[in-house]
């Protein structure tokens, strides 16, 4: 009994595996063995000038509909480092953190509860 229960609880490795093969087909995806062994730090290697200016811009969810923003955890004017998590975008399925590639201070950003599109503007990061 207690083997069926498990068995329900949790994936066997073969249903694992297929659930990350489907996750590798959306461009970007790396599991955390991946990440964990990479050692490039991508997300490092991007910093702004003094007074650089660069946009950060909704991601493409592909079929997924209906995100919106609905946190800020930064206010404008607040500094913020690379890596930092800046607001929430959420749909009735899917609930996301999105997280700053620049180091900088926060010059604009959209208002809350804002229906997004991919490549929509959240937000303006000028370099310190």
């Amino acid at each position: 009994m207690i083997k069926s229960l498990l068995k329900k609880l949790f994936f066997s490795n073969k249903k694992r595996d297929g659930c990350i093969n489907n996750l590798k087909t959306i461009p970007g995806f790396r599991t955390l063995d991946e990440i964990e062994n990479d050692n490039s730090n991508d997300l490092h290697t991007l910093t702004l000038e003094k007074g650089e200016i660069q946009p950060l811009f909704s991601p493409d969810f592909g079929n997924q509909k209906g995100f919106k923003l609905t946190k800020w955890y930064f206010k404008i004017g607040s500094v913020i480092q690379a890596g930092d998590v800046i607001c929430d975008i959420e749909n009735e399925h899917l609930l996301m953190e999105f997280e700053s590639a620049f180091a900088g201070k926060i010059i604009s950003a959209c208002p809350l509860n804002m229906h997004l599109r991919p490549g929509m503007e959240l937000c303006k990061i000028e370099g310190l």
